[in-house]
């Protein structure tokens, strides 16, 4: 049994990762956002984010009201984790895929009542 564990922490996951990093991710930061974009080949390409802390979020923000690109940026730096290096290497990729991570953070609507 304990040789089939450590087999299954060499599995390389979607990204280039292993299992064992997915995990050491997972229990360190609990919620992992995984997401993939398609390059101009039609490679499938992926990326892991972690959520952003309070601290990101007003660094993010600060960073917006200079340059909107810049704060994307500071967003990847922070939150990315890991995934295919091609992501990191290519403006456009990364900038397609940080958008979609930003936009899918971004707050949910909350109901408010006066009672």
């Amino acid at each position: 049994m304990e040789v089939q564990e450590t087999q299954n922490l060499a599995v390389v996951l979607d990204g280039n990762i292993t299992q064992q990093q997915f995990n050491h991710w997972k229990y360190k930061y609990k919620k992992i956002v995984k997401l993939s974009v398609e390059d101009d080949d039609g490679t499938t390409l992926y990326a892991y984010f972690r959520k952003p802390s309070i601290d990101i979020r007003s660094a993010v923000l600060q960073a917006s009201k200079v340059d909107e690109f810049k704060a994307l940026e500071v967003l990847f730096k922070n939150c990315y984790l890991g995934g295919d290096t091609e992501i990191e290497q290519d403006d456009d990729l990364r900038l397609n895929i940080t958008t979609s991570f930003s936009d899918h953070i971004q707050p949910k609507p909350v109901k408010v009542e006066i009672l």
